[in-house]
């Protein structure tokens, strides 16, 4: 196992355990500590080293995954993704260096970016989708209004969500450029969540998620370009606040 951080830092344990715990695994899968498709330690030895809970590391390993950057596989461990872009030992992010500081003009561009992908992603998910698929898009639809109901951070399936329909679609090209914006994707939640817009996207993603298992894929279409729209909105709002 590669040596771990010293959690001993104190401006370290300034931000919740599960965002430093996902901070400190997301910069040694990009340095190469743990190779494309290799085994990663278990949650119980991630949290001994990493000396934080089992809940936290697990919180940022469901992160991490919506990122597609580990893998989850039942019964038998968590994997780096065998498609991690590697250059030498690091992630080649120098595209994504100029989204460092995002403002609402980013984020603006990242929504318009999603109104032409997530509408037909979401459209062939209805039609393509497995049966297991639509089970745990769903499963992420139910879990994202349980947390959001109990106050709880919801930001893992929420991403998860996304990343399930664009999985579903069948279309690894469209797949592809939905993991090229993953990061700005997370961050972008920060800005575009609020209070008044957090229960409509719970709606929406439950409405989706009946459209695709009922194989609606009109309706799918038509929801998730209404989701994205309201997305659209939270930010023109915020930066007109």
């Amino acid at each position: 196992m590669p040596n771990l951080p010293n959690t001993d830092d104190p401006l370290a344990k300034d931000a919740p355990v599960h965002q430093w715990v996902f901070d400190t695994l997301k910069q040694q899968i990009q340095h190469g500590e743990w190779l494309p498709g290799e085994k990663m330690p278990s949650i119980a030895q991630l949290s001994k080293h990493l000396k934080a809970g089992t809940g936290s590391v697990r919180e940022a390993l469901r992160s991490l995954q919506s990122l597609g950057m580990v893998s989850i596989e039942h019964g038998r461990g968590i994997f780096v993704s065998q498609n991690l872009p590697l250059e030498g030992a690091k992630f080649p992010a120098k595209e994504f260096q100029s989204f460092q500081e995002m403002g609402a003009g980013t984020i603006l561009a990242l929504c318009e970016a999603r109104r032409i992908l997530e509408p037909e992603l979401a459209a062939f998910a209805a039609e393509r989708s497995t049966p297991e698929e639509q089970s745990e898009i769903t499963r992420l639809a139910n879990d994202m209004s349980e947390r959001a109901a109990q106050g709880a951070d919801f930001l893992a399936p929420d991403l998860q969500f996304h990343r399930k329909i664009a999985e579903a679609a069948h279309n690894p090209v469209l797949k592809q450029m939905m993991d090229s914006v993953a990061d700005l994707l997370t961050e972008s939640r920060t800005y575009t969540m609020r209070p008044t817009v957090t229960p409509r996207a719970v709606r929406y993603h439950l409405m989706i998620a009946e459209a695709i298992q009922e194989r609606d894929a009109p309706q799918a279409r038509l929801l998730m370009l209404a989701h994205v729209n309201d997305a659209i909105q939270s930010v023109i709002n915020r930066k007109n606040d």
